[in-house]
């Protein structure tokens, strides 16, 4: 009986083998969940006088001060963030540590310090950068030398190439002269006025090449120009280029108590207004009082359809 017993559990034990082992291979495969792509949101921020160690150059900041500009850089929530008046990679890496981000600098030479305007202060560097974080992957990376005209202290131009999946876009970093703030540069007899003109056109003849091969690209940065004032010559010459580009900033206002025009822009091209996914945002700091300010400059955001 013991032995009749054994061999019907054995049985029953070989029958559910059987039955699982079947079941595992006639299994349909489970599919795998559909990635959608998500906008690409960019960023412009002038940091002033950005700085290693950080109590050097014109803007001396405590710990705590680069602790709330690292806690502010995280609240834009961007992909890529364009930045200019940075002096180092350490500087930036004091906000964006590198777990996160990809640093591209401007390999612009070292220009002659000089003594900070009212302050008695020595300066620090002051270049364009890129940070871009990790997950994205960043083919050319180039810097646009001509807008420096050759002239010390004047910053060169950064331009990195994205490889999205709909295709490459080219984003353009800018940090143009200061000094110009009429209406039409080609009226004043400043120098500065005429350094910008000529950098005007350069820059104008960068987007017809980029047009001219059917490029995307993004312009942002530190304009030192009122573009969204309707009378301005520069806005009216990049306006009526066939085709014309987006000046995506053009309605809006900037952050600063004393300069409500904004000079931080934002121009694309190669793609349709419906590409823009969302307007842009000034980003204003806890703080607005003008002496309590991260920066001289709020960040400046939008995002693009994938």
């Amino acid at each position: 009986m013991k032995i009749k017993n054994a061999l019907v559990i054995a049985a029953s034990f070989l029958v559910l083998s059987c039955s699982t082992e079947t079941f595992h291979v006639n299994a349909p495969d489970t599919p795998m969940p559909e990635v959608v792509p998500q906008p690409l949101k960019v960023a412009t921020w002038n940091t002033e006088h950005l700085a290693s160690p950080s109590l050097s150059g014109c803007k001396p900041r405590q710990p705590s001060e680069l602790d709330a500009m690292k806690r502010y850089a995280k609240s834009l929530d961007a992909d890529i963030i364009a930045l200019q008046e940075v002096a180092s990679k350490e500087a930036i890496a004091a906000i964006f540590p590198a777990q996160e981000w990809k640093v591209i600098l401007s390999s612009r030479a070292d220009s002659p310090a000089y003594e900070c305007r009212g302050s008695g202060y020595t300066s620090t560097q002051q270049k364009v950068a890129f940070v871009v974080k990790n997950t994205l992957p960043i083919g050319d990376v180039n810097d646009f030398e001509a807008l420096a005209l050759d002239m010390p202290g004047l910053r060169y131009g950064l331009a990195i190439t994205l490889d999205e999946p709909t295709g490459p876009v080219t984003l353009l970093n800018v940090h143009l002269k200061s000094g110009c703030f009429v209406d039409d540069y080609q009226t004043s007899d400043e120098r500065s006025c005429q350094v910008y003109g000529h950098q005007a056109a350069i820059l104008e003849n960068w987007i017809a090449q980029q047009q001219s091969s059917h490029g995307r690209f993004i312009i942002m940065g530190d304009f030192n120009h009122r573009l969204s004032l309707p009378q301005n010559r520069f806005r009216h010459e990049l306006l009526n280029m066939t085709p014309s580009p987006i000046l995506v900033t053009d309605k809006m206002t900037g952050c600063h108590p004393r300069y409500p025009v904004p000079i931080d822009h934002i121009i694309v091209g190669g793609m349709p207004a419906s590409a823009i996914a969302s307007p842009p945002q000034v980003h204003l700091f806890d703080d607005m009082h003008e002496e309590a300010m991260l920066s001289d400059h709020c960040a400046v955001s939008f995002a693009i359809s994938p």
